[in-house]
């Protein structure tokens, strides 16, 4: 893909990355419209943590730069009676484009690379706290629409978003989200 006349790769990053991702997603979040300023040690914990896919982070660079980062862990549906629902789901958390770069494609283009890394892994589905109207875009919609729930309550059922890699994949699923 061409960005700013370069070309812009995307790769699965590594632990020499792990510096630079820090400092890309804390930059990139000092921009967003909606950040509470964790978002890099949010990531770390996922990182750090046993959900984590190295096959689903990814980094965008031009020239040796890293301009975008995008991860996607796996993610639970607890049924009502506390056990896990049959669904293999995954949490899309971060995105990150640095601010000189956001309206070029590079989002768009990392959203697109993990969602196709994650259907050929056989993810079911993919849920997000996000602005609805950015990744509407990818096909994800409100959780309003099903019978699953975040489990943080704080969170207005219009950004928690969900897109199904597999035909009705929360059809079949109710319960709370542990993820959020």
């Amino acid at each position: 893909m061409q960005v700013r006349g370069n070309r812009m790769n995307i790769r699965r990053e590594n632990p020499e990355d792990f510096p630079a991702i820090y400092s890309l997603i804390k930059t990139a979040f000092e921009t967003a419209k909606v950040s509470d300023g964790s978002e890099q040690d949010f990531y770390e914990g996922l990182r750090a943590g046993e959900n984590f896919i190295a096959e689903l982070a990814f980094v965008a660079e031009e020239n040796g730069k890293l301009i975008g980062h995008i991860a996607l862990t796996r993610a639970r549906v607890l049924d009502k009676d506390g056990t896990p629902a049959q669904l293999k789901a995954l949490l899309l958390a971060p995105l990150s484009v640095l601010l000189d770069y956001r309206g070029k494609g590079v989002g768009i283009s990392l959203v697109d690379h993990a969602l196709e890394a994650a259907r050929t892994l056989g993810f079911e589905a993919v849920f997000l706290c996000g602005n609805p109207d950015y990744y509407g875009r990818f096909g994800f919609k409100s959780l309003e629409q099903t019978s699953v729930r975040p489990k943080a309550a704080a969170i207005p059922l219009q950004y928690a978003l969900y897109l199904e890699l597999a035909p009705a994949a929360l059809a079949r699923v109710a319960g709370t989200l542990e993820c959020f």
